[in-house]
């Protein structure tokens, strides 16, 4: 019986991966980008965050590490336009569905400049830096995985991208809370 990964041991695999400069440099990937997600088990989630903030706070040599939470992106921007009120009478009136459907139309999900990609764009630093995108699990199911990484894989290749799922990736599909298909993905690496 093969013996589970822990937290722990996950994070300093991690630490090591992000410390190595062909990581830093995405060098060695045989023309793929950089793109790697760091699935965990959902009941982790308070660990996870206390554990990003701390790499944050402490960064590994000269590299820069820039944190952006997806949920908090697109609650920004819906309290920016203010579009909560009229997404939560949509919801009354037509479901769940039908405010994934115009949330991700607000966002530009079909274009591979959409919000998203725009505002981390307009807030990477010029220095070394890496990508950790967190909050995957708060914003489900309103926006999916593969939806966010397809659309930036096309803009931001010059910096790794470490993804935080809360779930599992087996290097062809991702499993949103280990149970919920999300979608296949291929160009990501199991970090």
């Amino acid at each position: 019986m093969e013996k589970r990964e822990t937290l722990e041991e996950k994070f300093q695999r991690l630490e090591k991966k992000i410390s190595q400069a062909s990581f830093q440099n995405n060098a060695g990937l045989s023309n793929e980008v950089g793109y790697y997600i760091f699935a965990y088990n959902p009941h982790e989630e308070m660990q996870v965050r206390e554990r990003i903030n701390y790499l944050k706070a402490n960064p590994i040599g000269n590299l820069n590490i820039q944190v952006f939470n997806i949920f908090d992106i697109v609650l920004d921007y819906i309290n920016q336009f203010h579009y909560q009120k009229p997404l939560m009478q949509m919801e009354l009136a037509h479901g769940l569905t039908e405010v994934i459907v115009q949330i991700n139309n607000i966002l530009e999900m079909d274009e591979d400049n959409n919000i998203i990609v725009k505002y981390i764009n307009n807030h990477l630093a010029d220095s070394k830096s890496v990508i950790f995108l967190t909050g995957i699990g708060q914003i489900y199911p309103i926006l999916r995985a593969h939806k966010i990484l397809n659309t930036m894989t096309q803009i931001i290749d010059e910096y790794p991208v470490v993804m935080f799922y809360p779930g599992s990736y087996d290097g062809l599909s991702l499993k949103a809370f280990g149970k919920v298909e999300d979608s296949n993905y291929y160009r990501a690496f199991s970090i």
